[in-house]
């Protein structure tokens, strides 16, 4: 007999993502910064990313936010993270050609990170009205 799997909370699914997320952030910083010496760095950062988003795709349906991860879900999973990637790129684009240091294009974590997580639950469960009403029930 098959039970229905319910979503986790909110709060559950944040500590998760910070747990991923974090996972996710050193393993793909520490590789980077290696893959930067050894090939052009625009190159490093494309295979860092894409090794990124394969990561954030396997912990994130089962581990940080409790539901089945479907072939369909994951297109949706993807797509969302290529729209936070292109706001992100915006904000350090608009950093820089604002005077910004360079050094500080990583504070842009500041602005994806909320974004990947919100709009990884809306993904995950289905929209704002499915996550209200799994906040809701007890």
């Amino acid at each position: 007999m098959e039970t229905e799997q319910r979503p986790r909370s909110v709060q559950s699914s944040a500590w998760r993502f910070l747990i991923a997320g974090g996972l996710n952030t050193l393993v793909t910083g520490a590789l980077l910064s290696f893959l930067a010496t050894v090939i052009d760095p625009r190159l490093a950062y494309t295979l860092v990313f894409a090794l990124g988003i394969a990561m954030s795709l396997a912990l994130a349906g089962g581990f940080v936010f409790g539901v089945r991860m479907t072939p369909r879900l994951a297109v949706r999973y993807v797509a969302m993270y290529v729209v936070v990637y292109l706001i992100g790129l915006a904000v350090v684009w608009v950093a820089v050609r604002a005077g910004a240091p360079d050094e500080w294009s990583g504070g842009v974590v500041l602005v994806t990170a909320p974004l990947t997580f919100l709009g990884g639950r809306l993904v995950m469960t289905g929209g704002l009205r499915a996550a209200a009403e799994i906040e809701r029930t007890p």
